[in-house]
């Protein structure tokens, strides 16, 4: 998000069909798929890569990781079968396997939306909300075509602020935007329209699901609610004063009742992850990439100086954390911290 609401504002070109070669995914049927040799190694106190090979160019055909190409990843979120989701600007949807292996789910080279994407998946698709600034659109994302399906649309935002939630709870999907918060009537599969609600929390800036409800992050606190949104807990918290004037970018849940929080300075280059959790705040990584030049060296460097373009998401996945720098074209990955 950048400029505010900017996170995905390279993006959401995967809502287009495609169509036109079948909704194939990529490269030539009769090449053969390269063999993967697994996810590259954790290293502590390391950033290290799993996809970008500092060209910038898009995956079009499987390839093995570490180096795939990849254009300006959006999003990438867990599917329903293992593997991560996501997409890349121009381009559809893509995925990549715990064994290494990356490839195209879909072709779309259409123009793309220039507005965030928040994504949850679900047994057949993706649930989405897409962000236009003064309202967002819910709906669901086809994998055989990377087809957007609106089905409702939100307004009356409170707040401009830049990350927005899908949450699956027991008692439905729950959506966090825009200082707002909405039951999704139906399930992440069959959404078929949006109720408002009082947000749980005043002041929201970001909320993830966490492995005993939600937890909620507003200007000054750290908030722990249950599966109910009843509130079970607070802890202040606060960018670290040597990030100042850096935002909130991303967040995922921590695996306990933590998150990983990604910040950055609207419109500029460089970021951070931290750690924020009842026992503080913690620097996983933080740099600044060049401001003019194409300086990303962001991986295979110690967290601390590596220079990130713009961290637009986080996921943990395969006992790892993943981190989408959209500016470099780099998925990323750091070792999780004790929790």
């Amino acid at each position: 998000m950048r400029a505010v609401r900017v996170t995905a504002i390279l993006a959401a070109v995967l809502l287009t069909a495609a169509a036109c070669d079948g909704g194939g995914g990529g490269g030539d049927d009769d090449d053969p798929s390269p063999t993967p040799s697994g996810l590259p190694a954790l290293q502590d106190g390391r950033l290290t890569r799993i996809m970008g090979d500092g060209s910038g160019d898009p995956l079009t055909e499987a390839q093995a990781v570490p180096d795939t190409r990849l254009e300006q990843p959006v999003f990438l979120v867990p599917g329903s079968g293992g593997d991560l989701v996501g997409s890349q600007w121009r381009r559809g949807l893509f995925g990549l396997s715990s064994d290494g292996l990356a490839r195209p789910l879909t072709d779309d080279d259409g123009d793309p939306w220039s507005v965030p994407v928040t994504a949850l998946a679900g047994a057949d698709g993706l649930l989405a909300l897409v962000d236009d600034n003064a309202e967002a659109r819910l709906g669901t994302i086809g994998l055989d075509d990377g087809e957007f399906t609106e089905v409702a649309t939100l307004t009356d935002q409170v707040e401009n602020v830049p990350v927005s939630a899908l949450l699956d709870l027991p008692d439905g999907v729950q959506v966090q935007w825009a200082g707002t918060w909405w039951t999704v009537e139906g399930g992440v599969d069959d959404p078929t329209g949006v109720e408002q609600v009082e947000p749980p929390v005043e002041g929201v800036i970001a909320s993830a699901r966490t492995a005993t409800g939600v937890t909620v992050l507003t200007a000054t606190d750290l908030v722990v609610l249950d599966e109910s949104l009843t509130e079970t807990g607070r802890t202040p918290w606060a960018i670290p004063a040597e990030l100042a004037g850096q935002s909130v970018t991303a967040v995922t849940g921590d695996g306990g009742d933590g998150l990983f929080v990604g910040t950055g300075v609207p419109g500029s280059r460089g970021g951070a992850v931290l750690h924020v959790s009842a026992d503080g705040v913690d620097v996983l990584a933080a740099g600044a990439a060049s401001g003019d030049g194409p300086d990303c060296d962001n991986a295979d460097v110690a967290a601390t100086d590596a220079r990130l373009g713009y961290v637009a998401g986080l996921t943990v996945w395969q006992d790892r954390l993943i981190v989408l720098d959209d500016l470099c074209s780099s998925v990323l990955q750091l070792p999780l911290p004790a929790v």
